[in-house]
């Protein structure tokens, strides 16, 4: 496989903007053509309220389930980032591939494009998917969307690798990633008047105390020293409210996460915290004010993958990327999701997760020199011991 054209197409495949807020699909369909032209079974699954799709590829045996390999196609915003270059145009230094989606995860996509020939081409006795989701960074409704279809077809995969960063090392499990929005509603008064009014600012913060206590307990619950920090985690990460000093917040709101470890879920959590807030805190502002309210608003819960299962696919893989140890990872995937409807899933690919996000992302060309290689000793496994996996 050829390096500098992966690299070609990393660079076509940053240079589109697929921002979540933005629409995918110019790079769904730039994608779709070129497997079509190869000959793959393409499928573009359209969102259902948004103009973003999925994308679900094939080439191969179509009697048989095979191994899929997934990623997906939108990236996290660059508003308030100080880049030092423009992050929509690659750049190239010392060694270093740098734009958004770079590590997370083009450099991926791109690698798996540069594979898609020699899939095409070679003699595989188990098929080969190639799979480009939308909404993984917001509320992973895409692989949501394409699993369910996936679990009811007859070409459901037996097994996936999801290419997010992970240095070319296997991991067999992550943590889940569940957000909440809170919303209080207060009562407004004059701040010398504040025992006839209801701080929604104070409220809240009176809920992220709680969820904190909740932290500690966790601390003492369930432990899996796999994981860099070994128990699950609730965290806030934004609040905003209150529009004076001197005025009661009538409202505020904040995003609450919670990163449950393999075994346990995020929902007895927040369902603890939404029983406090119903049995507790709302008589009493509501005592000062009736239409003081929390409400708590889903954004999404993704399951996390539990490494229950894959060991087959696992140790399968392992040679071919030169891992010698097993991970597990605090950042949640897809692949908890593609886990619930059957088809085991390890995480692999290019780039290290430090870097994504931030500022300057950038992967090294040397991880998509491993990630092409570990690509073509996948296409020799499959075309003479596909069973390995499965």
């Amino acid at each position: 496989m050829n390096l500098q054209k992966c690299i070609d197409d990393l660079a076509t495949l940053v240079a589109f903007d697929t921002t979540s807020h933005r629409s995918n699909k110019p790079l769904i369909d730039w994608v779709a053509g070129r497997l079509e032209g190869l000959g793959y079974r393409v499928m573009v699954q359209q969102a259902p309220d948004e103009d973003k799709a999925n994308l679900f590829a094939s080439i191969g045996p179509e009697d048989q389930g095979g191994l899929m390999l997934s990623a997906h196609a939108d990236v996290v915003p660059v508003a308030g980032q100080n880049w030092r270059t423009d992050p929509f145009k690659l750049h190239q230094d010392a060694g270093r591939l740098y734009g958004r989606g770079s590590a997370d995860m083009k450099g991926f996509i791109a690698c798996m494009l540069q594979a898609a020939p020699g899939f095409a081409a070679a003699r595989l006795k188990a098929p080969v998917h190639l799979a480009l989701s939308y909404n993984e960074e917001t509320n992973m409704g895409g692989m949501k969307q394409l699993a369910a279809a996936l679990r009811d077809s007859s070409y459901t995969p037996k097994a996936c690798v999801i290419g997010e960063p992970t240095s070319m090392q296997v991991v067999v499990a992550n943590k889940g990633a569940a957000i909440y929005r809170f919303k209080v509603r207060g009562f407004e008064v004059h701040s010398s008047l504040r025992d006839q009014g209801v701080s929604a600012v104070e409220a809240a913060a009176q809920i992220i105390v709680r969820s904190q206590q909740i932290q500690e307990r966790m601390r003492k619950d369930l432990r899996h020293d796999g994981f860099e920090f070994p128990f699950s985690s609730i965290h806030v990460g934004r609040i905003a409210g209150g529009t004076a000093h001197n005025i009661t917040a009538k409202d505020c709101e904040f995003m609450l996460e919670i990163r449950a470890l393999p075994g346990r879920a995020a929902a007895p959590f927040i369902g603890e915290l939404k029983h406090w807030c119903e049995a507790e805190l709302l008589p009493t502002m509501r005592a000062i004010a009736e239409p003081s309210n929390i409400e708590i608003e889903e954004i999404t819960d993704s399951p996390s993958l539990d490494e229950q299962g894959n060991a087959r696919l696992a140790r399968a893989m392992m040679p071919l990327c030169a891992c010698h140890a097993l991970g597990r990872v605090s950042f949640g995937t897809e692949g908890g999701i593609l886990q619930q409807v059957g088809i085991p899933t390890i995480i692999c690919g290019p780039g290290q997760i430090n870097v994504a996000h931030q500022a300057d992302e950038y992967v090294e060309i040397s991880q998509l020199k491993l990630c092409l290689d570990y690509l073509e000793h996948l296409r020799v496994q499959l075309e003479h011991d596909p069973a390995c996996f499965f």
